[in-house]
């Protein structure tokens, strides 16, 4: 669990690197989020998702920190893979050795990996506060804008307490590695309660300093640094919106179903 969080924290962070995608347009990377995201719900060949997920590991590799991104998918990829075996021994009982039911699993949980990696490359790479300014940009009234940023921002407040939590509970003698599925689960509320009261406190103090500094009394918004997409920004959203959509619409037209007759 410990890790699990661990990973989320680092998935929802952004720090000050020397690397493409951290001095990319937060609006950029947001259009190219919807273009990755979107056709993963619209497509269902698995080639597409072949050649998505050799994009997002390219980007990683050379656009991005890739240890940062594989620590953050690391805990990520476990818990997927519990989620696998429940989903397929649900759905294949009492017949355990279903290839088909094994394949329909593989996808859906595949399909949602791709989702979370999409989404980690993304948050990895963007200063929260610029993601305000964009939703601002886009006409969202402020204080809209702001719930949303501040929600996101709540995710790895509230993972880094439950890791702290775990280890001040594991330092009183809480076994929580110990034990079948159901007990470890059970061990799981001595962490769960005090995280859960460590957030209702947290945002009580959030709303008073909100309120100390009126917030809301002016609907318009001055930020001390204006985004501006750079040319580069533009020729890596066109790159990237140009390789989806050819792969894209290539696997689901009557020219792929063609070539596969061939073979």
């Amino acid at each position: 669990m410990k890790g699990l969080m661990e990973s989320i924290y680092e998935m929802f962070i952004f720090r000050k690197e020397d690397k493409f995608l951290n001095n990319v347009d937060p609006r950029v990377k947001f259009v190219v989020l919807l273009a990755t995201a979107v056709p993963i719900f619209l497509s269902f060949n698995p080639l597409f998702y072949v050649f998505l997920t050799i994009l997002l590991v390219l980007q990683t590799l050379f656009l991005a920190n890739a240890r940062r991104i594989a620590f953050s998918l690391k805990g990520i990829a476990k818990l997927l893979i519990m989620f696998y075996v429940i989903i397929y021994v649900f759905n294949a009982y009492p017949n355990l050795l279903n290839i088909e039911v094994a394949a329909m699993a593989f996808m859906s949980i595949f399909r949602f990996f791709l989702l979370v990696y999409s989404f980690t490359l993304f948050f990895t790479t963007t200063y929260i506060d610029d993601l305000a300014q964009v939703l601002y940009r886009l006409k969202i009234p402020y204080h809209i804008a702001y719930t949303l940023v501040l929600s996101v921002r709540f995710v790895p407040t509230v993972a880094r307490d439950i890791a702290q939590i775990y280890d001040a509970q594991r330092s009183r003698g809480l076994e929580l590695e110990k034990g079948n599925i159901f007990e470890r689960i059970r061990k799981i509320l001595p962490i769960l309660i005090p995280a859960f009261i460590i957030s209702i406190l947290r945002v009580d103090f959030v709303a008073e300093a909100l309120e100390s500094r009126a917030f809301g009394s002016s609907y318009k918004r001055t930020f001390m640094v204006d985004l501006r997409i750079k040319p580069i920004d533009v020729i890596y959203a066109a790159l990237i919106l140009i390789y989806i959509l050819t792969i894209y619409l290539f696997l689901n037209t009557k020219v792929y179903s063609f070539m596969m007759g061939w073979f």
